[in-house]
Formats: C-alpha cells, structure tokens, sequence
C-alpha cells in the first residue's frame, strides 16, 4: 500500500494540475469578445460571407467574389467557422474554433504519449507554453489546427497500425481521414506527418530486424502499405500545389546566420511576440524542456528505454535543420521558421514518451511544467487586456456605420507595435483586419478583405471588383472610381493616420485627397486612432429625407 499510495496521489495531482492548466489557458479565448490576432478578423469574415454565398444564390457577395474552386491545402478553419456560423453568432463561432486548438493542443499530445507510454501522460503539461505562440497571434488557425491533427494522427498509427501484421480497413480509413485533414489544415503540417511516419516505421524494422525472411518482412510491408493508402489520395493535390505555387514569394535563406537561429531555437523563439519583457519565461519554459531531454537522453544512453527514439531524434533533427536553413517564406508561405520551431517542439515532446521517470523527476517535470506555463500564462494575458483596449477603439467606429453598407479599412501604421523579429521595424500588426469583427457585426462588404487577394482561400475577387491593392503597404491604394453596378465604398475607415514617424507615401497623399474630395467626417474615436468618413452621396441623402 506505501508503494501505490505515491503513485496514484501523483496521478490525481497531475490530472487535477493538468485540467486546472487547461482551463486557465481557456481564459484568453472566453474572458473577451474577440481574441485579438492578425488574421483572425479575415478568416471569420471570409468563412461568413462563404456561408451566405453557398446558402443564398442571390447574395450580393457574389457581384463581388467568386469560389476558389482550386484544392488549396489552407481550407480547414474556413469549413469549420462556416458550419459553425450556420448555428452560431460569428463571436461565438470562432470561440469555438479557438477553443478546439487551445484546448486540443495539450489533449492532443496528452494523447500521442500515452500511445507510447501510458505513464508519460504527465509530461502534456509541457505542451501548454506552446499555445499562444507567435503563430497564434498572426492569427494562422489552419496551422494551429494541422498540429492537432498532427499529433492525433501520430498517436492513432501507433494505437492502431504500428506492429500490427493485418491493417484493418477500420484503423486504414481513420487514419486516410486524418491525413486528409491535415492536407486541408496545412502542407507543412502535412508534410511532417509522412516524414515521421515513414521515420518511425523504418526505426521498427531496423531496431527489430524481421526474422523468417518473406514472412517475417510480411508486417512492415502490410504497414508501409497502410500509410501510403493514407496519403494516396491527397498526394497528386500536393503535387500539383508545389507545381502551381512552388515558386512564389521564395525568400533569402538564414539571413541572420545558423549561430543565431540556433539560439533561438534553443530559447523558444517561435513563442515570442510580445517583446523582451517575455524572454525570462520563455527561458524558463525552455529550460524545464531541456532538464526532460537531458533525462530522457541519458536513459537511452544508459540503455534504459522502454522503446527506441531515433526516428523521433532524425525527424527533430530534419526540422530542427529545416529552422536553421529554410527561408522564411517559400511557395507563398511565410512566417515558415516559427512553424517548423513549433514543430521540432512537439516531436521533441513526442520522443520523451519513450523512456520512464523517477519519482522525484516526475514530481519535478510536472510541477515545474506548471508553474513555467502558469507564469507565462499571466504575463501574457496581461498584455492580452492592454490590447482590448485597442480594439474597443477600433470596434467603437461600428455604431457609426449603416447595416448593409460597404466599408474600405486603410491602416497608416501598425500600433501598437508587437515586436515579432530581431528587427524593431517589424511588428507583428495586431489590428490589420479588424474590420473583418465590424463587417459580420453590421452585415458588410469588406474591400480591405486581403484573403480574396491571396488566391490561398475559399474566396476571390472577381475580376475588376477589388477597391484596395497594393495591401503590404500603409496604407493601401483606394479606388474610389465609379464603377456599373458597383459604386465606390459607402464608408471609409482609417486607423493609426496620426502617425508621422513614416515618409508620406504616395498611396497616403492620394487616399486623403480622395477622402476630401468625395468623403465626409462621421466619426472620430477618443484617443483618435479611428476615424471613420461617409461618402457624400449617403451623407446628402439623409439630409434630404
């Protein structure tokens, strides 16, 4: 009784650490109205205004926009919001699409190790800095959900396909539904999975060499033959998405050098977004991993593993080499190195399932894993209710602005600025498209939607309809000519124009002459950050009712 006594108060402890964590991390998502991101705004507008085109055939949107019809491997989050919203208030609908990452992150891997081991459940807790990554804040909720369902996919082939020496189509088809969903998530999410996969089933067959010749080969053939069943049908997609995209917006390789983005890999890099103030506990979570990979390294050095890790230390170790040398955006994907940080994390989490635990290292993994996550946790969400502030300021114009109009957001400056990179200059834009909140709370047409532009969405502009281009700069070029059938925005909304650090720009001279010659002063926030204009058709208009 004295030996399981321990045990079992370890194991109530660290279920009870473990979901009071989970709630906690909830409280960014539920504890505001919206969550503020980069991208997020976008995608919930998008996703809406896909539900009315697909549920209304007359819909005015579709004068504007037009289905991508192309297999585009980014449609997940889309799919999942436009379902949602078909029951749901837009608020509520992308709470619950943030919620199945934040909390399904940490189930995720609680998952993937207890596949392994059952007693390395306890290790999830290191899972929980990784949420609120500098991914998350662009707002990238196609990748935050591919690594969810990366993790399951990881965990579903060791429970039902690793070892077995007959497949059954059951198990094949659960993990062909996997797989196709992270094709539709993200490719490089996609990616990783079918090199660990490929990984781990080669570690089996050279740490446990078949015996009987044919017949013993007879598993990892049935076995191989399960995972390219999996990946079959989403492969000639990739392919002809490489094709298509493969060369586009490709940037320069390590331009800060391998020394330094090793460090950063080292210190959680890919976490950072919130300036230096977060970097001592980045540096304690980091260090909390690395006391678990020491650990876990000397035992298999020791020859005290449970099972064998080096496809989880080659797979760590190609991504971990992906950081270093890939650029930072390449076949028009960008922010790539913070995502392939991500990844090389979770397979490094995935790896400590292989090898057991001490009691006393138990107790400090779990409870310095908590209390890492704990404290960053706080810090962040202090910093999450200074930019509730902003936002308030930017969705207080929406009182302002007639249901049904259309609106035309410029942003002259990236404030308040959230530091994402080495280089002060570059920020990650916290309010870029929060006009995206106005326009589903007031039944709008978007002109700034950025994501039609992409050709990476469910959506695209129809020929001649945009009204913003040239949308990476501050601010955008507005067309404000007269167009049949289309005439220019009711409404145009300007954040951030009082800045003056940045050199006039021809765009900026030319959208202010405009709001003079065709706009009217409707409304100016508190501090001044948002100022909205009408279009003096509308202004007289009302007067003349």
């Amino acid at each position: 009784m004295q030996t399981l006594l321990p045990r079992w108060t370890f194991r109530r402890i660290e279920s009870s650490l473990f979901w009071l964590l989970l709630g906690l991390h909830l409280l960014p998502v539920w504890a505001f109205r919206y969550f503020v991101s980069t991208d997020g705004a976008a995608h919930l507008y998008n996703a809406w205004v896909l539900k009315a085109m697909l549920l209304d055939p007359q819909s005015r949107f579709r004068v504007l926009l037009d289905f991508n019809l192309n297999p585009e491997p980014n449609y997940l989050s889309h799919a999942l919001l436009a379902g949602l919203l078909t029951v749901l208030p837009p608020w509520l609908a992308e709470k619950v699409v943030l919620t199945l990452y934040v909390a399904g992150l940490p189930l995720a891997v609680r998952y993937l190790l207890q596949s392994w081991q059952p007693a390395a459940g306890f290790l999830a807790v290191l899972a929980f800095p990784l949420i609120y990554s500098v991914v998350l804040q662009w707002g990238f909720y196609n990748f935050c959900l591919s690594m969810v369902v990366l993790l399951l996919a990881l965990g579903y082939w060791k429970r039902h396909l690793a070892g077995v020496a007959r497949p059954g189509a059951r198990h094949i088809a659960g993990l062909v539904g996997l797989v196709t969903l992270l094709y539709l998530a993200h490719p490089l999410a996609y990616l990783t999975a079918g090199l660990l996969l490929g990984l781990l089933l080669l570690e089996q067959l050279l740490t446990a060499p078949p015996r009987g010749g044919r017949r013993g080969l007879a598993p990892i053939i049935a076995q191989a033959g399960a995972l390219l069943l999996a990946f079959l049908p989403t492969l000639p997609l990739l392919g002809w998405y490489f094709w298509r995209k493969g060369g586009e917006g490709n940037g320069a390789p390590a331009p800060l050098g391998l020394a330094r983005y090793a460090t950063d890999l080292l210190e959680l890099e890919p976490l950072r977004y919130m300036g230096p103030a977060e970097r001592p506990y980045r540096v304690l979570v980091a260090l909390v991993l690395l006391l678990a990979l020491g650990y876990a390294a000397r035992r298999h050095w020791r020859g005290r593993a449970l099972a064998p890790a080096w496809g989880w230390a080659a797979g760590g170790g190609l991504l971990a080499l992906g950081y270093l040398l890939v650029p930072d955006a390449l076949a028009g994907g960008s922010v790539i190195r913070p995502r392939l940080g991500l990844l090389c994390y979770l397979v490094a989490l995935g790896g400590l399932a292989t090898v057991a635990y001490r009691p006393a290292v138990r107790w400090v993994l779990l409870l310095g894993g908590f209390g890492a996550a704990g404290v960053l946790l706080g810090f962040r969400f202090g910093r999450y209710q200074m930019l509730q502030a902003g936002l308030d300021e930017y969705r207080s114009a929406a009182a302002y602005i007639q249901p049904g109009s259309t609106l035309a957001p410029l942003q002259f400056a990236q404030t308040p600025d959230m530091p994402a990179s080495h280089d002060p200059a570059v920020s990650i834009d916290a309010f870029g498209h929060t006009a995206g909140y106005l326009a589903v709370e007031r039944n709008l047409v978007d002109y700034e939607n950025y994501e039609a532009q992409t050709g990476y969405f469910p959506l695209i502009w129809r020929a001649g309809q945009e009204r913003l281009s040239q949308r990476d700069s501050l601010p955008q070029r507005l067309d404000v000519t007269p167009r049949p059938g289309s005439p220019a925005p009711d409404y145009v909304l300007l954040w951030a124009l009082a800045d003056t650090t940045a050199v006039p720009s021809a765009n900026r001279r030319r959208a202010l002459a405009q709001l003079d010659s065709f706009y009217c002063p409707v409304y100016r926030s508190r501090t001044g950050l948002a100022r909205l204009y009408v279009h003096r058709r509308l202004a007289v208009a009302r007067v003349t009712r």
